[in-house]
C-alpha cells in the first residue's frame, strides 16, 4: 500500500515538469531562431565651416596703443616778490596768448626801492666827479707846491752860507730849515693824494657798479610784478586771488603750450626692438589717434628715455601733424601705430585663431592643427582689428584654412568647406 502512495506521489510532480521543460525548449528554439533586423550605422557628423587660402604678401602690422596727451612745456608761474596780490584777469581753462598779463602784484614797494637806488648812484655819481677834480686840483698845486719847496731850499742854502760866515743868528737858519721841512711834507702829502687817486676812484666806481646791479635787480623785481605769459596756451589753474599775500617762489597760475602737445603711449616689448631699428635707420613710423569720431595723423618721434617700474613695454612719445589740435592735457586718446611693413607674411581672418598660436588646414576633409606666430594685425579702414598678420614654417601658399571657430575643433574633426 505504501509503495503504491510513493509510485502515486512521483506521477504527480512528473507531468508539471514535463510541462514547463517543453515549454522552456519551446522557447528557448524561438528566441533562437527569431529574425535580426540589420544594424544601420549613425554616419560621422560633418561641420560645415569657412575656409580661406593661404596667399604670401606684403603686410603692415598695426597695434592699438592707449595713449595720454602731455606737452614738455608744462609750466607753473610763481612770485618773484613778496607783495599783495593787485588783480587775476585770467581764469582755469582760458586761452592766452604770449606777453598776456596773468597776475598782477601790487609794485608801490618795488617803486620805492627803485628810486632808492637811483639816489645811490645819483650820489656815487656825483663823488666820482669829485674825486676827478680833486685829482685835477692836487697835479695844480703840486706843481706849486714843488716850486715853494725849492725857494725853501734856495733860502736855507742862503742862511747856510751866511751863517757859516756868522752874518746871521742860529735862529734864522732854524727857520729857514723850519720851512723847507715843512713845504717838503706838503709835498710829499700832496704826491700820496695824487698817488691814492686810482684806487680811490675805483672803489667809487666798484660802488656804483654795486649800486646800478642791485637797481637792476630791483627793475627786474618791479617786471616780475606782472606775471605773463611765456607762450601761448591754455590756463590749467589759478592759485591766488586779489588782496592776498605771496613769498618768493609761491605758486600763482599754470598753463601749458597748446602748440607743442604730445601723446605718451606704451609700446608693448615684443614690438621695442623693431620700431627701434626703424628709427635707427630714419624711417617714419606713423599713426593715427581716434577722439571724439575724428581721425587725427601722428608721428612717432622718439622712444622714452626710462622705462617705468612694473611696466611690460616703454612709453612711445608722438607728435601730431597738425599744431593747432584742441588736445587737452592728460586726454586718453587711443592710436593705432603702423608698424614696418613684413615681406612674405600671411593674414588671417581672427576667427582662424585659436588660442594664440593655433589654426586648423583641411587636409582630405579633415582638420589638421597647425601651430603659428602672431605678428601683429592688420586693421581696416574703421580702425577694426580683423585679421591676424601670422608666420608658420609649416604653412605653403595654397594651403585651405577653416575660418570658422569651431567649440569642439581638433585634429582629425570631419568638415566640410563651405561653397
Amino acid at each position: 500500500m505504501n509503495k503504491v502512495k510513493s509510485l502515486h506521489r512521483r506521477h504527480k510532480w512528473f507531468a508539471p515538469l514535463l510541462i514547463v521543460l517543453i515549454a522552456s525548449i519551446i522557447i528557448i528554439y524561438l528566441v533562437g531562431t527569431k529574425p535580426v533586423p540589420p544594424k544601420q550605422q549613425t554616419p560621422e557628423k560633418e561641420w560645415l565651416v569657412a575656409t580661406e587660402n593661404i596667399l604670401f604678401k606684403t603686410s603692415t602690422p598695426q597695434i592699438n596703443l592707449l595713449g595720454r596727451v602731455t606737452n614738455p612745456f608744462d609750466s607753473v608761474l610763481s612770485a618773484g616778490i613778496v607783495a599783495d596780490v593787485a588783480k587775476v584777469p585770467v581764469r582755469d581753462g582760458m586761452l592766452v596768448k604770449a606777453g598776456d598779463i596773468l597776475i598782477s602784484l601790487d609794485d608801490q614797494e618795488i617803486l620805492l626801492t627803485v628810486k632808492q637806488r637811483q639816489a645811490d648812484i645819483a650820489e656815487l655819481n656825483a663823488q666820482i666827479i669829485s674825486e676827478n677834480n680833486r685829482y685835477a686840483f692836487d697835479r695844480k698845486a703840486l706843481k706849486e707846491e714843488q716850486q715853494l719847496l725849492t725857494i725853501a731850499e734856495n733860502g736855507v742854502k742862503r742862511q747856510a752860507t751866511l751863517k757859516a760866515s756868522k752874518l746871521v743868528a742860529q735862529e734864522r737858519y732854524d727857520a729857514a730849515e723850519s720851512q723847507r721841512a715843512q713845504t717838503a711834507l706838503s709835498v710829499n702829502a700832496r704826491k700820496l693824494t695824487l698817488t691814492d687817486h686810482p684806487s680811490r676812484l675805483a672803489q667809487l666806481k666798484a660802488r656804483l657798479t654795486r649800486a646800478e646791479t642791485l637797481l637792476n635787480d630791483t627793475l627786474l623785481d618791479a617786471e616780475r610784478s606782472q606775471v605773463k605769459a611765456p607762450f601761448d596756451g591754455i590756463i590749467t589753474s589759478v592759485t591766488v586771488s586779489p588782496g592776498e599775500r605771496v613769498q618768493i617762489g609761491q605758486a600763482l597760475v599754470s598753463l601749458y603750450d597748446n602748440h607743442n602737445m604730445e601723446l605718451h603711449a606704451q609700446i608693448p616689448d615684443r614690438y621695442v626692438s623693431q620700431i627701434r631699428a626703424a628709427l635707427a635707420s630714419g624711417r617714419l613710423i606713423r599713426a593715427q589717434s581716434s577722439r571724439y569720431g575724428e581721425t587725427h595723423e601722428l608721428t612717432l618721434k622718439r622712444l622714452s628715455g626710462q622705462i617705468k617700474v612694473g611696466s611690460g613695454g616703454i612709453n612711445g612719445i608722438f607728435v601730431p601733424a597738425e599744431t593747432n589740435l584742441d588736445f587737452v592735457l592728460n586726454n586718453a586718446i587711443e592710436i593705432t601705430v603702423n608698424l614696418p611693413a613684413i615681406d612674405n607674411s600671411i593674414t588671417l581672418p581672427l576667427s582662424a585663431i585659436y588660442g594664440s598660436d593655433r589654426i586648423y588646414r583641411l587636409e582630405e576633409g579633415r582638420l589638421q592643427a597647425i601651430n603659428i606666430k602672431i605678428l601683429g594685425k592688420e586693421l581696416d579702414p574703421l580702425g577694426k582689428a580683423d585679421r591676424a598678420i601670422v608666420e608658420s614654417k609649416l604653412l605653403n601658399r595654397g594651403d585651405i584654412i577653416a575660418t570658422t571657430q569651431l567649440p569642439n575643433a581638433i585634429s582629425g574633426l570631419k568638415v566640410k568647406a563651405r561653397d
